[in-house]
């Protein structure tokens, strides 16, 4: 019974458990009520403030027009508010504050009855009590609050506006565009016409040229910038025969004159900046990722290496520019192991490579430069492949006695052929198709592979909150191992005259 107020609505709401994205919504409009019951309660609270929260980061309308006159207008600093006693301080700023909200109204021609004025007076009386701000040294907290709400605001909660905040940061801030050259690019933004807009804002130097920058920051240099945008911009237009409508220009022209979507804080353009190569980031890899899909199914696996290699070196630039991004010029994340998956069974294929290299020996030194046990996947036949090219490699005889011994020998260990089923290979075998067959077996590898690779990279760039350094490490480490593959796979042509047989 103490709570009251936002305070109570943010406790209710966690107690219903209701949707994250009201309980967000909540949180952030009881942090605004707090920073301002705060400043209220002790106007010493201001200075914690005030150099990086602004107006513009409340959504409510009511609540940024009080910040605007409590902080920004510096009323906390009032005369009247220090000089009197610190248990008088609270009431005198908030009859400034209402004051002030009078007079911008009238100023602005704000349409509010005196019933509004009324409900405007109780809640700036409200604002400083205990319900509403339980701590007014928490202060710079529910400020935090305040500024990363609004900042979710300005990209959107998946980044859909972090491509007309940017370019809004840029037209207010054209300073700002220093701090985008060389990592940001007119390719990276999903509309086309604010690719352009970025393109001759920063790539092509129109925010330092000097009709701008000799003109001092404000209003003045930010119209004279968005003329010379919107005259570039026609310029291309009729050099490359753009069709584009009268009232699209007009349209355009609205927008770059209120700034295409005004952002509470231009200096973060490199922030904001971010989240439009993170988008763009997630595109790529996914558009690279369809082709190796494509190329597998289609051509083959030869075609597939060359795709993969080909993503491994845009994933490479990829990552070069998101460490510029982020202020860590050759800096490059681990790679993620790829995770163990099943591949199909090629019993059948197996058993005919292990028959043909015990009946026909010489064939070992042939594959075994390529073919690695991981290449079998029925039980126990691992197993037997590495009792074959051990003994070659030990100088012995692949003698199928012998090898029907050993695997009797292994018989106890979990999932090993008896000797039975060894012999059973054995006396199957047809010489000279080990080299053939085992070709199939690290064919089939690739593909199952680039299939991992391609459903694991579809799974990471497919989710908008995966942060770029992991959608990197997970397809760095599917694609070398896919590359690794491919490579033996290259080998094994090399060691055969039969041209390679797809496996798809």
């Amino acid at each position: 019974d103490r709570i009251s107020g936002p305070a109570l609505d943010f406790c209710l709401l966690v107690t219903q458990r209701r949707h994250p994205d009201d309980l967000a919504l909540v949180a952030e409009s009881y942090a605004e009520a707090a920073v301002l019951g705060a400043v209220l309660q002790d106007p010493r609270r201001a200075l914690e403030v005030r150099g990086w929260l602004r107006a513009e980061d409340f959504a409510d309308p009511w609540r940024r027009e009080i910040y605007r006159a409590l902080v920004e207008g510096h009323l906390y600093s009032h005369p009247d508010v220090l000089s009197r006693p610190p248990h008088e301080r609270t009431q005198a700023l908030g009859y400034l504050v209402l004051h002030q909200l009078q007079r911008t109204a009238a100023v602005q021609g704000w349409q509010v009855s005196a019933e509004d004025w009324r409900h405007v007076a109780a809640y700036v009386g409200d604002l400083p009590r205990p319900g509403s701000v339980p701590n007014a040294a928490h202060a710079a907290g529910y400020a935090r609050i305040v500024v990363q709400a609004s900042h979710t605001r300005t990209v959107g909660a998946r980044g859909e506006f972090a491509e007309q905040a940017v370019l809004a940061a840029v037209l207010a801030r054209p300073d700002q565009a220093q701090q985008l050259r060389g990592w940001l690019r007119a390719e990276d933004f999903a509309d086309p016409w604010m690719g352009h807009m970025y393109q001759a804002l920063v790539e092509e130097g129109l925010a330092s040229h000097p009709a701008v920058t000799s003109r001092p920051p404000g209003p003045e240099r930010q119209q004279v910038l968005g003329r010379m945008l919107l005259e570039q911009l026609q310029y291309k237009a009729a050099e490359r025969g753009w069709t584009i409508s009268p009232a699209m220009w007009l349209e355009a022209a609205g927008q770059i004159r209120s700034g295409i979507r005004p952002v509470p804080h231009p200096e973060q353009a490199a922030l904001i900046g971010q989240r439009v190569l993170q988008s763009s980031i997630q595109r790529q890899v996914d558009d690279s990722r369809w082709r190796v899909e494509f190329s597998l199914m289609s051509l083959g696996t030869p075609a597939a290496e060359m795709e993969v290699n080909s993503m491994l070196a845009t994933l490479q630039e990829l990552e070069g520019r998101w460490e510029r991004a982020m202020g860590r010029p050759g800096a490059v994340g681990a790679s993620l192991p790829p995770a163990a998956g099943r591949r199909p069974h090629l019993a059948g294929t197996e058993d005919a490579v292990l028959g043909s290299l015990m009946r026909d020996p010489g064939q070992v030194e042939q594959v075994r430069r390529w073919l690695r046990p991981q290449d079998f996947t029925a039980p126990g036949r691992a197993e037997l492949y590495a009792t074959i090219t051990a003994a070659a490699e030990a100088g012995g005889t692949i003698d199928p006695v012998l090898i029907v011994w050993d695997a009797h020998r292994r018989s106890a260990s979990p999932g090993a052929l008896t000797s039975d089923e060894v012999w059973e290979i054995a006396s199957a075998g047809v010489p000279g198709v080990a080299v053939g067959g085992g070709r199939e077996l690290v064919e089939a590898g690739i593909v199952h592979h680039v299939r991992s690779a391609a459903s694991a990279i579809e799974a990471a760039a497919g989710n908008p909150a995966a942060a770029p350094g992991m959608v990197f490490a997970t397809a760095r480490g599917h694609l070398q191992h896919a590359s690794a593959q491919s490579a033996r796979l290259a080998q094994a042509n090399r060691h055969t005259a039969a041209p390679a047989r797809s496996a798809v």
